[in-house]
């Protein structure tokens, strides 16, 4: 996401509000500041019974130099690749669609993009967030200088606020998952359209 009022609520910080969402669920009142991103740590307790230490971190490079602030979170914390999770909005998809993946290339995304090229690996797993909205976007699209990074750094639309909120609630839902039962099972139980 970026960081500030600008872009509080556009496509671009679908991942911020997946954070927030987990914030609120984990009872975490305040972030922590860091040079290049907001950091939260907390101890949860698992579905299997073990306590397992949490670090939500929302970076406060925009969304381009992501990669940034991950690498420098990454080398504080010493998390192994695979028990991160980088949440982020992806226009190729619908909005209410999820797509979660162990690794993969950055599919034309700004953030993940830079996120593999620090981090120097696609072996880093995702949870893709779709903004796009449908016939609208297509509409859009025909338009004459039609910019899609305009379209990301826009407002969602409003006719359709709950789906929105169940595509960040669900999504909460796929993150908790993914700490914990995994990758492969929470693939198998979110990677659909979370509003059908």
């Amino acid at each position: 996401g970026n960081p500030g009022a600008r872009y509080h609520n556009t496509r671009h910080n679908a991942g911020f509000f997946v954070i927030d969402k987990l914030a609120e669920f984990f009872k975490i009142e305040s972030f922590e500041f860091e040079d290049n991103y907001l950091y939260a740590v907390i101890d949860y307790e698992a579905a299997d019974n073990i306590v397992k230490q949490i670090v939500l971190m929302k970076p406060l490079t925009y969304m381009n130099l992501s990669g940034k602030a991950v690498k420098e979170f990454y080398d504080k914390y010493e998390i192994s690749k695979e028990n991160i999770l980088i949440v982020y909005d992806d226009v190729n998809l619908d909005l209410g669609v999820l797509r979660i993946r162990p690794n993969g290339s950055d599919g034309g995304q700004n953030g993940i993009k830079s996120i593999i090229f620090e981090m120097e690996t696609d072996e880093i797993p995702r949870l893709r967030f779709g903004v796009r909205e449908g016939e609208d976007f297509e509409k859009l699209r025909a338009e004459e200088g039609f910019s899609l990074a305009d379209y990301v750094l826009s407002p969602f639309e409003e006719n359709d606020p709950e789906a929105l909120e169940k595509t960040v609630e669900v999504s909460k839902e796929a993150v908790l998952s993914f700490i914990n039962s995994g990758i492969n099972d929470t693939m198998n139980l979110y990677n659909r359209n979370v509003l059908e």
